[in-house]
């Protein structure tokens, strides 16, 4: 969750969540040159905010979930990244202890974050849809609310931005008009273009690069047949693939908690400037509690997120 700190504001110096945020700089600091939210006599400030809201509450979830797991069935050892601060080896993906260390890393988040679930819960399918819907406006206006630039822009290029290397997506030619558009927005009012991209989005298109440049050599040929014609590996992938699906079933996610629980179901009425989080605490209070989630997050991490990769490819 973001969070801010404002030296100015001793009384409430800290602000945390997307929106809350905005609008808290908004009212704080109104002599800003760029104004994200439309005056309230404009009639279309709250439905910049209910924009907003709804993008934290779904896109901003799905598309972090797709983002995840398909990095992990590409390049996983990327993820060692989030020991950078303690750690200088996990910089680089290549080396053999960010190796060693991102599976177990990985566990924590496809636990925290049901990556193991995409497919049940059509998250593909749900991004699809409000990416659809955001095309149909842009073909007829430059915003997604009224005809200047507002909050909505800025919180859906931020939460769109994970989507555009999902493959599903990206080689979509249908989505083009929102990729034109993310440029466009970030040329203009983005400081930091055309530096846009972070570390691990820079080597997972690197990676992604190098695999296609591999494609047409021999080596690369050699080994995809042997994959092909590999029928002991095959069997024993689908095997187990299998018994991680029956053993830890849908139904055995009980135990997973909501780390913030306001109900996605209630967060327009009841909590009006807060989005939904989706976010999971992983307490293991004891050595076995954490084997055996080890072991749980492991099989899914091997077994279960390379089918949930094939729905985006």
């Amino acid at each position: 969750m973001p969070i801010i700190e404002d030296p100015n504001n001793p009384d409430a110096p800290f602000q945390c969540d997307s929106t809350p945020i905005l609008l808290y700089l908004d009212a704080k600091y109104p002599q800003s040159s760029i104004s994200l939210f439309p005056s309230s006599s404009s009639g279309q400030r709250q439905s910049v905010i209910d924009m907003c809201l709804r993008l934290d509450s779904e896109l901003g979830l799905y598309t972090r979930r797709l983002a995840y797991v398909q990095l992990f069935n590409e390049k996983m050892s990327v993820i060692s990244i989030l020991l950078g601060e303690k750690f200088r080896w996990a910089y680089n993906p290549n080396d053999i202890r960010s190796r060693l260390i991102s599976p177990f890393v990985a566990c924590f988040m496809i636990a925290r974050y049901r990556l193991h679930r995409i497919g049940e819960e059509h998250i593909r399918e749900k991004t699809e849809r409000i990416l659809l819907e955001i095309v149909d406006r842009l073909r007829t206006h430059d915003y997604l609310i009224g005809e200047q630039f507002s909050a909505a822009d800025l919180t859906f290029c931020s939460l769109v931005k994970p989507a555009m290397h999902v493959s599903y997506f990206h080689d979509d030619p249908r989505f083009q008009v929102i990729f034109d558009y993310h440029e466009r927005i970030r040329q203009k009012y983005d400081p930091k273009y055309p530096n846009i991209y972070n570390f691990v989005e820079k080597i997972a298109d690197e990676h992604r690069a190098q695999v296609k440049r591999n494609k047409n050599r021999l080596t690369t040929r050699i080994q995809g047949f042997i994959h092909q014609i590999n029928f002991v590996q095959k069997l024993f992938f689908w095997i187990m693939t299998m018994a991680v699906s029956k053993i830890y079933a849908p139904s055995t996610d009980e135990q997973e908690t909501l780390e913030f629980k306001i109900p996605s179901s209630s967060y327009n009425e009841q909590q009006p400037r807060e989005a939904f989080n989706d976010q999971r605490i992983t307490n293991n209070q004891s050595i076995w509690s954490m084997v055996t989630f080890l072991v749980r997050y492991l099989c899914h991490l091997y077994f279960t997120i390379p089918g949930q990769a094939a729905h985006l490819k």
